[in-house]
């Protein structure tokens, strides 16, 4: 049976994606929908990218991700399907697609055949609209030939860590429900500077010399660095909100000091 998952910022109390799931299983019966979330940031496309990005690898090939988070911010957000690691991403051209997918090759098409539309909804609802049925087509055996024509995908960054004078710089790119604060720095690359080498880590006001194997390392309310289920480099409080209680936010910048 094919596996149709669903990303959006439309919340969990609103009627909207009872209506993107009703469209779908009007067109097609014999097929799963999984919420995998509703809750993403109103408009937020790092939030979206990093949820749906570390949540493929856990599906099988062919499964179909539609995402409907900000679908109208500008001239070049069509309607899109993109393959990537032997899965399909539906939803907007708005930059979320090529964070997912970063230097994976991957095919993209736009969403350009009309019998795909379903004209009662409006181009501001187009996870009804668009995104739905091709979500649906694709899961009927549907080729991306059918759907369009091929495109260009509007290209985002995470931005890379930069190294200099045994300084190691980042920046935060995600902060998850429980206040911790995801940064763009990856195991791999932190290890192989380091090497035997201590280090210290600044961000704002904290200071910390090591990264611990898991929470309960430290204690209560205390601040820890961490390499979460991503293997990104994470700045965490046991039990407490770091975002919170730190004033940690996306985009605040982090250091790593080589001795």
């Amino acid at each position: 049976m094919p596996l149709i998952t669903l990303t959006s910022d439309f919340g969990d109390n609103s009627h909207y994606v009872a209506i993107v799931k009703g469209v779908i299983y009007s067109l097609i019966s014999d097929v799963t929908l999984i919420d995998v979330t509703h809750n993403i940031n109103a408009f937020d496309k790092l939030h979206a990218a990093y949820v749906v990005k570390n949540t493929m690898p856990a599906f099988p090939d062919g499964t179909i991700h539609l995402i409907a988070v900000d679908p109208e911010q500008n001239d070049l957000n069509t309607g899109i399907v993109v393959k990537c690691r032997n899965q399909y991403l539906v939803g907007a051209n708005n930059g979320v697609m090529s964070l997912i997918c970063g230097d994976i090759p991957y095919e993209c098409v736009q969403i350009s055949n009309e019998a795909l539309f379903q004209s009662k909804y409006p181009n501001s609802f187009r996870a009804a609209q668009s995104f739905g049925p091709t979500a649906a087509f694709l899961a009927s055996g549907g080729t991306m030939e059918e759907i369009g024509e091929p495109t260009e995908l509007r290209i985002l960054h995470w931005g890379e860590p930069s190294y200099s004078n045994n300084c190691l710089r980042g920046k935060i790119i995600h902060i998850d429900k429980f206040g911790n604060a995801i940064t763009n720095i990856k195991r791999d690359g932190f290890m192989e500077l380091k090497q035997e080498r201590r280090f210290e880590i600044f961000i704002r006001n904290v200071r910390l010399k090591r990264i611990v194997n898991t929470y309960s390392d430290v204690s209560k309310a205390d601040a820890l660095a961490i390499f979460g289920e991503s293997d990104n480099l994470e700045i965490a409080m046991r039990e407490a909100s770091a975002s919170e209680l730190l004033g940690l936010k996306v985009h605040d910048m982090i250091t790593i000091e080589f001795n």
